[in-house]
């Protein structure tokens, strides 16, 4: 299968080619190589920059010409330092950073931040080349603009996940269009999709005793089994933890908004607000849009958990 086409965003004034490399199979890991990287250190002022790295790869494309469209706010951050399987003019980048008005993105076509489990050499290599893939990908943030810590941190337990609405009926509505799709074991509510579990919550149900939206701080008796699971599965920092094999708790907000002291890294009413002001300011108020919200402060991919 191969996907043609123009991109609505189109943050990269140019066009991705791909696959990099050829070997990609959809929904495997048959293509996965760990690919070295050369990074311009002048592109960077802050950070520890490294110079070469291997990062894990799986499919994606080469910004072609990326170094031509420096007039447009592009910057080479990273260039695939081997052969391509692609024409990708001059140069061969693999990371660019991109200013559109008075936003700045840096778009990828890999990913510095996973690990994969199997495949012993690529691991090696990856593990090989960590704390490079680390650097590189704090130094892109702190180019955005962003602040990160330089210590090292452990990896944080995933949290809840948030479903509200902007109106009460529509969240209700919602609800409905979900049960043909909800399981129940023990009196307990689960959505079992493709790659992840989802446990429904209510706020009645959820102990506002807990601390901020640590997932293993519920007094709910039930959650006595999946701590014991999660703490398995996060205990040794060195494995790979594999997070499809974590129930996710989604917390159903079907009496209003959730409070800040729930999610103290997201104003959800601020966000109401907003978003009913552009609505009155653009005369859209027949679009829906934004008015269902899902939301976690740490959580997988985002895209894993959306489409599967």
């Amino acid at each position: 299968m191969e996907v043609v086409g123009n991109r609505e965003l189109a943050f990269f004034p140019g066009t991705c080619r791909g696959c990099a490399f050829s070997g990609f199979v959809y929904h495997s890991e048959e293509g996965t190589r760990a690919v070295e990287l050369r990074i311009p250190k002048a592109a960077f002022s802050k950070g520890i920059v490294p110079g070469v790295f291997r990062s894990y790869y799986n499919g994606g494309g080469v910004f072609v010409d990326a170094p031509k469209f420096e007039n447009h706010g592009v910057e080479v951050l990273a260039s695939f330092t081997e052969d391509l399987d692609v024409d990708a003019g001059e140069g061969s980048a693999s990371v660019v950073y991109c200013k559109l008005k008075q936003n700045r993105f840096a778009a990828s076509n890999l990913d510095p931040t996973v690990g994969l489990p199997g495949y012993d050499r690529i691991v090696k290599a990856l593990k090989e080349d960590d704390q490079q893939r680390i650097d590189f990908l704090k130094a892109c943030l702190l180019k955005l603009g962003l602040q990160v810590s330089q210590e090292e941190t452990a990896i944080p337990s995933l949290s809840r996940l948030h479903l509200s609405s902007v109106e009460r009926d529509d969240m209700s509505r919602l609800v409905e269009a979900l049960k043909d799709i909800i399981t129940e074991r023990n009196g307990e509510q689960y959505i079992e999709d493709e790659n992840d579990t989802f446990h429904l919550e209510k706020p009645s149900r959820w102990s506002l005793a807990s601390v901020g939206d640590n997932p293993t701080r519920m007094t709910d008796g039930s959650s006595d089994h999946r701590e014991e699971e999660e703490e398995e599965a996060e205990k040794d920092q060195a494995k790979i933890i594999e997070y499809d094999k974590i129930v996710k708790r989604l917390l159903i907000h079907d009496t209003g908004q959730p409070e800040s002291k729930d999610t103290p890294y997201f104003n959800h009413h601020a966000y109401v607000a907003n978003l009913k002001y552009y609505e009155h300011q653009s005369q859209s108020s027949g679009r829906t849009f934004g008015k269902e919200l899902l939301y976690g402060e740490v959580v997988t991919s985002t895209n894993t958990l959306l489409e599967k």
